[in-house]
């Protein structure tokens, strides 16, 4: 059944709809006999759409980036924090995975004795990464941290949009790129 909601998911381009749509696709799929149908066998109408809401949709960004339970159900997902490393960093840093992390995503990557966290997402949460960063750094955790704006070749970030994020970035001095998946 997650198979089906990522499936139908991404057909919708998930990340780029309204909360209106987001609203709009849940009741369909608990008006779906194959969804919303066979989890009426345990939980109500309302039940249900929280299940998908808080469930699997609630993962389906961190899914995409190959992190948490339903990552294994999307094609591809498990290359993603390899790619990431080697896009924003370079071939010559190797991630971590046992390092990999969520809320925000994140992993440690490594290049000989030089260690930095990476982590990522799109546009509109990086607010949450640039804090995450800031709030480690405050901590005591001195490793260096690069923030990674993921974008789309069919969804780039306007080029105002980015020069406002670097300069985000380098006020909080952060290192920041934007790498197309």
């Amino acid at each position: 059944m997650v198979t089906r909601l990522y499936a139908d998911a991404k057909k919708l381009d998930w990340a780029s709809l309204t909360p209106q749509e987001h609203s709009a696709q849940y009741a369909k799929w608990v008006d779906d006999p194959e969804v919303g149908g066979r989890l009426r066998e345990y939980l109500s109408d309302g039940d249900t759409r929280v299940w998908i809401k808080d469930g699997p949709m609630k993962e389906w960004s961190r899914s995409l980036s190959g992190v948490g339970k339903y990552a294994r159900l999307v094609d591809g997902a498990q290359n993603v924090p390899v790619a990431l490393v080697r896009k924003a960093l370079g071939s010559d840093w190797e991630l971590d995975p046992e390092t990999i992390r969520s809320k925000p995503l994140r992993l440690t990557a490594r290049k000989g004795e030089e260690e930095t966290v990476l982590t990522w997402a799109q546009a509109r949460d990086l607010k949450h990464l640039c804090w995450a960063a800031l709030t480690a750094s405050a901590e005591g955790d001195h490793r260096p941290w690069v923030i990674c704006v993921i974008e789309t070749f069919t969804r780039p970030t306007p080029a105002n949009e980015k020069k406002a994020h670097l300069r985000l970035a380098e006020r909080c001095n952060l290192r920041l790129v934007h790498v197309s998946l």
